[in-house]
């Protein structure tokens, strides 16, 4: 990894870190989703790959974290080339986003 993207990593691992911090002290801090919002763009910058987990635990299109008071899911099956598939639909109750995750058999 370059200098350069290595800062980046660390800034947005660090503003994750601090917002996942302030969301659990004071869940109603309005800069949380700021915080979120800046640490994709710092990403975006220099096309680093944010893991799956922080993705997971991160609305896309609002930038809020994902809790229990403000997600709902639920699994479904699709039929795809004559195929059953499971997926889940996570559904984000602040922006009515829906994201769907496909589980691996």
């Amino acid at each position: 990894m370059t200098k350069g993207k290595e800062q980046i990593r660390r800034k947005v691992d660090f503003l994750i870190g601090f917002a996942v911090e302030q969301a659990s002290a004071w869940p109603e801090n309005p800069f949380i989703k700021e915080y979120i919002g800046l640490a994709f763009d710092f990403a975006k910058k220099v096309n680093y790959r944010i893991p799956s987990e922080i993705h997971r635990k991160v609305c896309k299109n609002c930038f809020c974290l994902r809790t229990a008071d403000n997600t709902m899911t639920r699994t479904e099956r699709r039929k795809v080339n004559k195929v059953y598939q499971k997926y889940i639909k996570i559904h984000c109750l602040n922006c009515e986003y829906i994201k769907k995750l496909k589980i691996n058999k």
